[in-house]
């Protein structure tokens, strides 16, 4: 910290025996020990402060980046989405030409569905295949934990 080699550290020693006197040293050892130690503490307090803000601002630079880059993607999702708006609003006149012209007929779907989230209404469904499950009434019920 200091930058202090062996023959200052000498020389400061030989000029405080010759002021402070034998009697004195010791006690001016351990004044300027503590003292050194204080500033010492407080250095490696403002430097640990120092990295801790400098670590801060580059965390609030990331998220400011990745808050602009959901942005851009909200973006250009809102334009596809617009898009195709604007597809289907275009091909909607076409289809009702189309669906004046030949009527619609409805044909029922023959394949059996499976809810998986329903153990006992699967297996009704498998014991009577013929009856149609949205005009029947169960005696079970779905319960969901929240």
């Amino acid at each position: 910290m200091l930058n202090l080699g062996m023959t200052e550290i000498f020389c400061f020693a030989v000029i405080a025996l010759l002021v402070l006197g034998p009697e004195k040293l010791p006690e001016a050892a351990r004044f300027v020990a503590k003292w050194y130690g204080k500033i010492k503490k407080f250095i490696n307090n403002v430097q640990n402060e120092i990295d801790r803000e400098l670590k801060l601002s580059e965390f609030r630079e990331e998220m400011q980046k990745e808050i602009e880059k959901i942005t851009e993607l909200e973006r250009r999702v809102q334009k596809q989405l617009d898009e195709l708006k604007n597809t289907q609003a275009a091909t909607e006149p076409e289809q009702v030409q189309h669906q004046a012209k030949s009527p619609a007929k409805y044909t029922p779907h023959s394949r059996q569905a499976v809810f998986p989230f329903s153990v006992q209404y699967q297996a009704l469904l498998a014991q009577q295949p013929e009856l149609n499950p949205s005009t029947n009434t169960f005696e079970t019920e779905l319960k969901i934990a929240v």
